[in-house]
């Protein structure tokens, strides 16, 4: 009888299933080893771990050679940069500083120093410049050149720069100038000389032979050799090699725009006093007369530096021709307190406050327009920058960053703190007024170009214009008034050393004043400044009209 197949319980785990005949699927079968059988297992060559380990010391290897060059690469890059650098620079000493140990050997420093200059001397260089260098091949860098001269033109060409593998350019004389060769030396021979010019009047005559503008001529001369030397006809060689050849051409002459009149007019009216006197035409910045210290020594320039802080104020909005201001003695500004001059009482209308020069309302003017507004606005009306009148000084103010707190700002904004001025530099400030707020650069020749550039609007330089007639018609300048004259001025007392406290001492103030005149049409600008005199309205203004009254005369 069959046997009976037992039912399983469906709560019954299932017997383990096998793999169809493929043992080493099932779970937990471990593969025996059968001698020559199908699934012996195989003993892996040598080989099969050495070309792995081969490869990775291959590509390591690589890897080195490559950082190894690009630390190369960049080593010459530098090498040959800080040589190039001093090269344009023409620091000779720094270029001997970038040299391998072997060619500074070889050229000892002051040797190579005297050989980079005798080049640059005989080709009459006056400029160097670099191009874009190439990569380093070869071991050198390639550079781009140019070398400007006064003579020759520019002379342009690539200099290769071999770096020495212990760092540093390997020189040879041939890198000095572009074009140069091994062997060759540079060597300019002076074929014929130029006629030289000279610096004449207005009217033609050699400034030199003038009684009162002869004084000028030096300075004059010396500005401007270059032209008056004119080019003489030369020869530049590299060695026997013909570089270039230039023929002869005589100098030109310069003409001056001062006039020996008035400058006399301004000598006579400034006498033994110590100080200074400028006058300038306001169209077009042309000097026309210069006596004492007008240009050589910045001093605080009071005041007189308030036409700017009027200008800033009005042009930021911080006020309006009707704006008013309490009556007061002083100003009190991070603590300080800041004293009109002589503790005098004033303030009331903007017109009014300016007409009397009112420290307590002006600085603290300054301080609302900010410092760098108001460096700003004096940097347009000239100061910080350089003059183009032979040995003038610059009207310097501090920067911005310079002027950290509301004392400091409202010091500089009535012409103290750190303002330094000549009375050219604000005879030139006075003009920028006249001239509806645009600015020529003072020059002290017709051949210099007229620059002009805006400083203030056209409408605010009319607000300023008419609060300085207030100064001469009815203010503390009321000694610079001309009859049938209508003169716009501005008084300074300048402190020389801080007080606070409005010292009467005249030895410890400048006087100073400047104006120009017709007030509508201004043909004629003037600053004038006396060391140690006291107030401008009483010492300088009486000056400033003098030299304006002898002007509008001539």
């Amino acid at each position: 009888m069959p046997r009976r197949r037992r039912r399983r319980s469906m709560f019954a785990s299932s017997p383990p299933r096998r793999s169809a005949g493929v043992p080493w699927l099932e779970p937990g079968h471990r593969q025996r080893h059968r001698p020559g059988g199908t699934y012996a297992r195989r003993r892996r060559s040598p080989a099969a771990y050495l070309v792995p380990l081969l490869l990775l010391v291959v590509v390591g290897g690589a890897v080195v050679l490559v950082v190894r060059h690009q630390q190369k690469v960049s080593q010459q890059r530098a090498d040959a940069a800080r040589f190039a650098k001093a090269w344009a620079a023409r620091d000779a000493g720094a270029m001997y500083d970038a040299l391998d140990a072997k060619s500074q050997k070889a050229y000892p420093r002051a040797r190579f120093i005297a050989l980079v200059q005798r080049a640059d001397t005989e080709a009459t260089v006056t400029r160097k410049r670099l191009g874009k260098a190439a990569n380093p091949s070869g071991g050198a860098v390639s550079v781009p050149v140019a070398a400007d001269t006064r003579l020759f033109g520019t002379l342009r060409g690539t200099v290769r720069l071999p770096v020495a593998d212990g760092g540093g350019v390997t020189w040879t004389p041939a890198l000095r100038l572009p074009g140069l060769r091994k062997g060759e030396a540079p060597r300019r021979k002076t074929l014929q000389s130029a006629r030289r010019a000279t610096v004449l009047t207005a009217d033609g005559h050699a400034l030199i032979d003038d009684p009162v503008l002869a004084k000028f001529a030096p300075g004059l001369s010396k500005r401007y050799a270059t032209r008056l030397a004119g080019r003489p006809g030369a020869e530049l060689r590299f060695g026997s090699r013909l570089i270039d050849k230039v023929a002869a051409h005589a100098g030109k002459s310069v003409h001056s725009t001062m006039r020996p009149g008035l400058t006399r007019t301004a000598e006579t009216a400034l006498g033994s006093r110590l100080g200074g006197v400028a006058v300038i035409r306001p169209r077009d910045g042309s000097v026309l007369a210069l006596a004492g210290i007008a240009v050589s020594a910045p001093q605080p320039p009071g005041s007189t530096f308030k036409i700017i802080t009027l200008s800033a104020a009005l042009a930021a909005g911080k006020v309006t021709p009707s704006s008013s201001y309490p009556v007061r003695t002083s100003a009190t500004l991070s603590g300080v307190k800041l004293s009109n001059a002589s503790n005098e009482s004033c303030g009331g209308s903007l017109a009014k406050s300016f007409a009397d020069s009112c420290n307590s309302v002006f600085a603290p003017l300054g301080a609302a327009v900010g410092a760098q507004r108001l460096v700003s606005r004096a940097e347009a009306f000239g100061f910080n920058e350089t003059p183009r009148v032979p040995v003038a000084k610059p009207n310097t103010i501090p920067k911005a960053a310079q002027l950290p707190d509301a004392i400091a700002v409202g010091s500089a904004a009535i012409g103290q703190n750190k303002d330094l001025a000549t009375p050219l530099g604000m005879a030139s400030v006075a003009a920028t007024i006249g001239a509806k707020g645009m600015r020529a650069k003072p020059r002290a020749t017709s051949d210099d170009p007229v620059i002009r550039k805006r400083a203030v609007s056209a409408k605010v330089a009319a607000q300023v214009r008419d609060m300085m007639l207030g100064v001469v018609n009815g203010g503390t300048g009321t000694a610079a008034a001309i009859p049938g004259v209508q003169v716009a001025g501005k008084t300074g007392t300048a402190e020389l050393r801080f007080t606070g406290g409005g010292a009467s001492d005249p030895k410890n103030t400048d006087a100073w004043f400047v104006a120009f005149a017709p007030a509508s049409n201004p043909k004629i600008a003037v600053g004038v400044m006396l060391v140690g005199a006291g107030a401008g309205g009483t010492a300088a203004a009486p000056i400033a009209r003098k030299v304006l009254a002898a002007a509008l005369s001539s």
